[in-house]
């Protein structure tokens, strides 16, 4: 655990040192449970160069996350590398306050450090990250509940994936 948050202190300290000038990039940290997992993640976001649809009602933003994940097992545990294109779909109808409720969604690529973590087999180390979030918006603040899913999609069996429900707060800078 002490080399992961090592690991990560440095990833998100060298990331924001290079690029803070730029003034649109983001951090995330959540945390949530699996069953007796406890899954901790980290993410480094960086937006889309536009819009992807923009109406009066809804804006549809997305951004480029890449995360890393510490997942606690009650026998062993795994970290993971994840990347994955995220769409986030605003509502600008139901903004009030400077408050806007969203929902994002995605579906990307992780690796990860053990195909096996307490009972589960994986049988991959190559997983798909589907995830969906409902979340709202203040400044430079979100703040949202996550559902994600791991598993290999098929390419090996078994494929006993792993379903999580993340709590999470975002700042972009």
């Amino acid at each position: 655990m002490k080399k992961f948050l090592s690991l990560v202190a440095v990833f998100v300290v060298s990331f924001s040192s290079l690029h803070a000038s730029d003034n649109d990039y983001g951090i995330s940290v959540n945390g949530g449970r699996s069953n007796h997992i406890d899954i901790y993640r980290i993410g480094i976001q960086k937006p889309f160069n536009a819009s992807v649809y923009d109406f009066e009602s809804v804006t549809l933003h997305g951004f480029h996350e890449v995360g890393l994940n510490y997942w606690v097992g009650e026998r062993n545990n795994v970290h993971a590398i994840s990347y994955s294109p995220i769409f986030k779909l605003l509502f600008n109808s139901f903004q009030a306050n400077e408050y806007q409720p969203y929902i994002d969604f995605g579906i990307g690529v992780a690796l990860v450090s053990d195909t096996k973590i307490d009972n589960r087999n994986l049988s991959s180390a190559f997983l798909f990250e589907d995830r969906i979030s409902v979340g709202i918006s203040k400044d430079a603040w979100d703040f949202y509940i996550r559902y994600m899913h791991y598993s290999n999609a098929g390419i090996q069996s078994p494929n006993e994936g792993i379903d999580i429900v993340l709590a999470g707060i975002n700042y972009n800078f």
